[in-house]
């Protein structure tokens, strides 16, 4: 009959046990703020080319952009959310955009939502044409994000088996 010898399987079953005892925030967290972190400085770039038009837009003839005040204020207020775990145990951060602008109107009396005027450069309106910096950032910052999330990850688990 054969017989089958594990020499140092203890030492593993313990690093096993090391890596099953950490919560998975210490183990993607960090890889999800890394990864955060970059396609948000990528979206920041890609907004920066957005252009400015101080007129008003009319359907004729849309404006090229928002104007100065508003993409001020979205450069204020921009940023990445604190994590947060959903209800199936995923692990999420938000990039975006928050607050209101200092253009204030009857309709906005607290200033435009800074979110509706992202929105609008993003997609477009019938006053506006569209410069999709969201979705072209995230576009070519997806692979290196996947990337640094991989290895991020590859590196918490090997310093944590140690």
């Amino acid at each position: 009959m054969a017989t089958i010898t594990f020499k140092k399987g203890d030492e593993y079953l313990m690093k096993l046990s090391k890596l099953s005892n950490a919560t998975i925030h210490e183990v993607c967290g960090p890889a999800i703020y890394d990864a955060a972190g970059l396609v948000a400085d990528r979206i920041m770039s890609e907004f920066r080319k957005v252009p400015t038009d101080e007129r008003f837009g009319t359907e004729g003839t849309p404006a090229i952009g928002p104007k100065k005040i508003q993409k001020k204020a979205l450069y204020d207020c921009y940023g990445i959310t604190k994590m947060e775990e959903d209800a199936n145990g995923f692990l999420n951060v938000k990039i975006g955009f928050d607050g209101y602008s200092g253009i204030k109107t009857k309709k906005w009396p607290n200033g435009q939502p800074n979110q509706l005027i992202a929105r609008a450069i993003e997609s477009g309106t019938t006053y506006m044409l569209k410069h999709p910096f969201v979705k072209n950032g995230v576009a070519a910052s997806k692979k290196k994000a996947l990337e640094i999330m991989k290895k991020r990850v590859d590196d918490n688990i090997e310093k944590i088996m140690k």
